[in-house]
């Protein structure tokens, strides 16, 4: 069937305000660019879609910040430090897990402190580009349609949606464009641990790495109420059971706890959907809640010690792995990673495990770090634009690393440092020479 159009009539775009640095998305890599660049004093503004910041930790309701205490800049030392001064819960740089809620004031905290604008509920949906040079942003909320200008812009959107709009050219996903799969998390209370746990001994064909020694570890750590992770795979189990047809396949059965008789649950999946499709992600939500209630009611009518459980909390969005990752002046690839090369331009460093979210579900965690250039934040083509978290310049299995937590807040704080120095000297992030952006690192207790 043919496409209809209709065609909008020109109108003018009012303009909010004109900066030094703009940050499109407050998410992992969004606040850390933002505080960063606020932080040296120039004039930034943050543009954010939810009623809060703080990306996968917060709207993902993600607790575990996996290898944290191994590689982690000034910045998220202090970041994980105040979000575990909140209130009762996990510190990160002890435990690698975090409370969510947590995480929302923190980031709102220190984004206030540092004194960046702040506009929520906007979603940023064009650039403004003259002759290949990105001058700012239109968004759209509840206001209306504006216009956001600035010296220097950073896409920390994880789909790199302002680096798209602006032209930019990108990869996505493998060899057939297939991304990895995506997930919703959901919290279940109300568990009684020592009941699941003796379950979980008679039943080691589905935790297969989890030994004796580790199964009173975690019940005695769920008596005290202490956060723990494990992870198991009740793929096996499901298929015995038809009577759940909403139970996920291929995928596995992790979850966290960081609250006593509680289990925040990694169980769903849903493959070959597109992130940057409305109609994938209507999809994905809608495949993966049901999956996130049949897998709850599976272990309520099926094991022991979810007899009286309760779902009492779905994630607030959908978890998208992979999508767009924006061609930049270097392409990060698996054999760097695996190599551990060092390049002169390194602004960060990733401690790498290739969680490969494809069909066939892979894990590898290698001991030395991958060390990521400057260059894969400079968008191929275009200048004032920096790009920070997954969508950075790499190669689908290298993406599957450096698109955690802990390497999106390093690369938002370089982009967001980046942008600050380029906007103070009247330079593109491209002409900003290294050595002052090296020198600006290390002093801010980042970089390499």
């Amino acid at each position: 069937m043919d496409t209809l159009y209709y065609t909008e009539k020109p109108r003018d775009i009012p303009v909010l305000g004109e900066y030094d640095v703009i940050v499109c998305g407050g998410g992992t890599s969004g606040i850390a660019a933002a505080i960063a660049s606020a932080r040296t004093g120039v004039k930034t503004v943050l543009l954010e879609r939810y009623g809060f910041t703080g990306g996968v930790p917060a709207y993902c309701i993600m607790p575990a910040w996996h290898r944290l205490r191994e590689i982690h800049s000034r910045l998220l030392g202090e970041f994980a430090e105040r979000t575990a001064s909140v209130g009762p819960g996990p510190n990160t740089l002890k435990t690698e897990h975090t409370e969510p809620e947590y995480v929302k004031i923190t980031a709102l905290n220190m984004l206030a402190e540092s004194g960046v604008e702040l506009h929520l509920h906007t979603l940023c949906t064009g650039a403004v580009v003259e002759e290949k040079n990105v001058r700012g942003v239109i968004t759209e909320s509840k206001s209306g349609r504006r216009a956001f200008l600035g010296k220097t812009l950073i896409d920390a959107t994880g789909d790199g949606d302002i680096a798209f709009l602006a032209g930019a050219e990108y990869l996505q996903g493998d060899d057939e464009g297939i991304t990895q799969g995506m997930t919703i998390r959901f919290r279940i209370g109300r568990i009684n641990f020592d009941r699941y746990f003796d379950w979980v001994a008679e039943n080691r064909q589905y935790y297969k790495n989890i030994s004796d020694e580790r199964i009173e570890d975690l019940r005695s750590k769920a008596r005290d109420g202490k956060e723990f992770y494990m992870s198991g795979d009740l793929s096996p189990l499901y298929k015995l059971h038809p009577e759940y047809p909403n139970l996920p396949v291929s995928s596995y059965f992790n979850a966290s706890s960081i609250r006593k008789d509680e289990l925040s649950v990694n169980a769903t999946r849903i493959y070959r959907v597109d992130g940057t499709k409305e109609e994938d992600l209507t999809l994905a939500e809608v495949t993966c809640r049901k999956q996130a209630f049949e897998v709850w009611r599976f272990l309520h009518e099926k094991i022991p010690g979810f007899e009286n459980s309760v779902v009492i909390e779905t994630a607030a969005q959908i978890g998208v792995r992979e999508t767009r990752r924006i061609i930049g002046d270097y392409i990060l690839t698996e054999a760097d990673c695996r190599d551990g090369t060092r390049f002169p331009d390194a602004v960060a460093a990733n401690p790498i495990s290739f969680d490969l979210h494809d069909r066939n579900y892979s894990c590898e965690s290698l001991a030395h770090a991958a060390y990521i250039p400057y260059r894969c934040l400079l968008p191929k083509g275009l200048e004032g634009l920096l790009t920070a978290g997954r969508c950075i310049s790499s190669d689908h299995v290298a993406n599957s690393t450096i698109r955690r937590m802990t390497t999106a807040f390093e690369t938002g704080q370089a982009a967001g440092i980046a942008a600050a120095l380029s906007a103070k000297m009247n330079l593109t992030p491209r002409n900003l020479p290294f050595e002052t952006l090296k020198t600006a690192l290390l002093e801010a207790g980042a970089g390499v």
